[in-house]
Parts: C-alpha cells; structure tokens; sequence
C-alpha cells in the first residue's frame, strides 16, 4: 500500500480539512444535461447537490462549507431514469468521474483520485471471481471418484483459491478506509446472516456481529435495513437469546460517534420492539436513552416513547382529558383515575381504521362479560379525526365508557399515556395505579385469569 493510500486510509474518518472538496463529473454522452448525487443515510437518500453538465458533458460539484459523511453515493441523470450509478465518496477525496458510454455501469467508469473506489471495485471483483473458482471447483468435484487423481488435482486448488479469499478478508478487515467497511458487511450478509436460521450456532456467530457493528459506517452502506433485519433472527422466541435485544442495542449505542445515526438506529429498534411486541427489550432501550441524555429535547414518536416508560406498574396513571361537542359548544371534563368505582380498569386507545384494534376489540366483545364477573370496567379512547367513524364503530361496544381524543393520536390522552401505536392498553387498580401496560389481548386473557 502507497503513501497516499495509507494516508487516505488514516483519515478517513477523522474531522475534515479546512479545504473545499470538490467532485468532477466527465459525462461525454450527457451534454447539457443534469446530474444529481444522492447519498444514502441509513433508510433516506439526501440530495448533496446538482452539477449542470456544459456541452462537453463536464460539471463540478463542489463542498465549500459542509462536507458530506463517507459512504455510498447515487448518481443519476435528469430525464433519464435507466441511468443510476453507486459509488463511494468521501470527504478525503477529490475524485474525477469519467464515463464516454451513454449507460454509466463499472466497467465503463472510472473514477480518479479515489482509494476508496479503486479499493472497493479491486476487492469487489477478486471476492466474486475467488467464489465463482470456489464454486466451480465443487460442481467439477461432483463428477469424478474419490479415487481418481484429478479430484485430488481439484482439491489442492480449491484450498489455493480459499487461502487467497482468506488473504483477501484479512486485508478487508485490516484496512480503515470505508471500502473496507463495506465489503465486511457485504460478506457478513453472505457468510454470517444468510444462514442465522439454521442452527444456534449460526444465531451466536449473528449475535457476535450484531453486537460489533460499525453503524456510523453501515449507515452511508445502503445495507442498514438488510443487516439489522437479517439480525433479528437471533431475538426471536425461539432462540437462546430472546430477552437480550435491548441490551445489545443500548451497547451498540454506546459506541456510536454520529448524533443523527444514533438517533436514526434508536427509531429503527424501537420500531422493531414494536413489531414484535418486546416490550422488556424496549424498555431497555428507552431506560439507556434516558440516562444516556444524548437527546435533550425528544420529539414525535422518541417523545412519546419515554413518556410511555415514565408511566412504569406502580405509579399513579394520568387523569383523563375528555371533550364533548354538541353543535357549537364544547366542554371539556376531567376523568379522574383513582375515581373510576371498579376493581380494575382496562383503557384502551385505538383507531377505527386500524385492523389490529378491530381483532382486539372483536376479542374485547366476546370475553365482555367475564371481564365484568371479574371486576374489570373497560374505558376506550379513539385516535379518530373523523367523528363519524368513531360513532359508527363505538356503536357496537357493549361497554359504556366510550370517548374520542378530538385531536386523534396528538390528542392529550394518547400524549399522555405515551401511545405510539394502536392498539394500547393499560390495566389500573382501584386507586388509578398502573397494574400492567398490555400489547395484546392475550395478555389482558391472561391478567383476567389471575384476578
């Protein structure tokens, strides 16, 4: 590895210089036209900017004041959609890239002034032609004899080409440029993540990668959805590892440097806990957040999130806010919580149009009557904008205590009570304590049982 190389390598991730970065477009098949670089960020594509091309197809885009995050980025052509071209750069780096070809693909381009690139497209093609020998040598070994010499002639190529691929990767995995970076995760995904559902050793070889990766770098790779989904294997129910999700998300953020892919790999976990209904995995989560106090001032979904975990079993749930319009007239009353006469109260947010909150509610209905044998009064609260959807599905409650949040999911009561999501529901005692915080009506079954 050169001077340059090295060095490029060194600084890679480090603060940028002073001097402005500049990207050359050389498009000789695209005068006079538009061409737009895009970056990827984690689940967004932002636009870096616009380079107008002259009558020889050239442009410069240039970063005077705020240098873009190393990691891919997308080139496309305006007015024309089949043209669409990845590649990595970073703020290092002032690369000229050249194509005479109307269709900008790799073997076409190239790209000057770029260790990156020329690192990444080097390890890219010797990776694939390394397992494409691999490969091959296997379907070749199927048609002869253990005893026939070519087989062994096979065999001792096989175990030549596997020591270049293992050199290969011992080269990817030393390296600290981005490039680097990438192609472990591009071999992650085939060797590591491709068969986390065979066995739990596989799951434990996910769970080790899960938990050493480098998501300020994953997060300019466009393989952040594919990698942390192929993860989530490893924390079902089924696995030895259920329960651990949380832990190892809240150690994941400890060690990332970039406060928007901190933030953005927070919104997708939480996201995950709540497709899968982890509730102890998002409460730990959330307890890391709040004590890690690296979002001063939360909002939308992050906001609600934490206010949902302040209102841990235990504590006294928040008073009710009810409005009522009758023509021109609105009135607002408060429904106090530790004065609702019943044993147990079960409210309960939901929304018309939502399928789950139909399933829940359905289920509400048929077990309506040992829920009140057992002393359990039922509250429900829409998230309906529309006053007419609500009266047409609050009809057929057999439960009395029926309102709509006249503001929907911005309401006071679902701010209140941290509603994220619908269905949510929440079990409370006699005094307004919160007994239980329920996802499902399996977990209300449940609760019933013991009571």
């Amino acid at each position: 590895m050169n001077f340059k190389l090295v060095f490029a390598a060194f600084i890679a991730f480090t603060a940028v210089d002073l001097s402005a970065q500049e990207l050359t477009l050389k498009l000789s098949q695209h005068p006079n036209k538009e061409a737009v670089i895009v970056a990827v960020h984690g689940l967004r594509k932002d636009t870096l900017g616009t380079v107008p091309l002259d009558q020889n197809g050239i442009g410069t885009l240039a970063f005077k004041t705020k240098h873009p995050q190393t990691g891919l980025v997308n080139l496309t052509i305006k007015g024309k959609a089949y043209l669409s071209y990845d590649f990595v750069l970073s703020p290092t780096e002032n690369p000229t890239l050249i194509c005479d070809m109307e269709y900008v693909y790799a073997q076409n381009t190239k790209i000057l002034n770029s260790p990156e690139n020329d690192c990444l497209n080097r390890w890219f093609d010797n990776a694939a032609q390394y397992k494409q020998q691999i490969g091959l040598n296997q379907e070749l070994s199927k048609l002869y004899k253990t005893e026939e010499p070519f087989l062994k002639k096979l065999e001792t190529e096989k175990q030549r080409v596997e020591k270049l691929l293992q050199r290969l990767a011992d080269t990817i995995n030393q390296s600290t440029l981005f490039a680097g970076k990438y192609m472990q995760f591009k071999m992650a995904q085939e060797e590591k993540l491709a068969k986390v559902w065979e066995s739990n050793e596989a799951k434990t070889i996910a769970k080790n990668f899960f938990t050493q990766i480098d998501f300020d770098a994953l997060y300019g790779s466009s393989m952040w959805f594919g990698i942390i989904n192929s993860c989530m294997e490893v924390y079902t129910k089924e696995s030895l590892y259920f329960g651990t999700f949380g832990a190892d998300v809240a150690s994941n953020l400890k060690r990332i440097k970039n406060q928007q892919v901190y933030e953005d790999l927070i919104d997708a976990t939480i996201s995950v806990t709540e497709k899968f209904s982890w509730a102890k995995d998002q409460d730990a989560i959330v307890a890391f957040i709040i004590q890690d106090n690296r979002i001063k001032n939360p909002t939308g979904k992050l906001e609600k999130i934490i206010q949902s975990y302040q209102l841990a079993i235990g504590k006294k749930s928040p008073d009710l806010t009810l409005t009522n319009t009758v023509g021109n007239n609105t009135t607002t009353t408060v429904l106090k919580t530790n004065a609702l006469n019943s044993k147990y109260t079960l409210l309960l947010f939901y929304q018309s149009d939502c399928g789950h909150c139909e399933t829940a509610i359905a289920s509400l209905k048929t077990n309506y009557k040992d829920l009140v044998v057992k002393g359990i009064k039922i509250i429900s609260i829409a998230g309906d904008l529309d006053p007419a959807a609500f009266t047409k599905t609050a009809a057929s409650f057999p439960w009395a205590a029926k309102y709509r949040d006249v503001e929907g999911m911005n309401g006071v009561n679902f701010k209140n009570y941290g509603v994220i999501g619908t269905p949510t529901m929440y079990m409370l005692d006699s005094k307004g304590m919160i007994v239980s915080k329920m996802a499902t009506i399996a977990d209300v079954l449940a609760f019933v049982k013991k009571v």
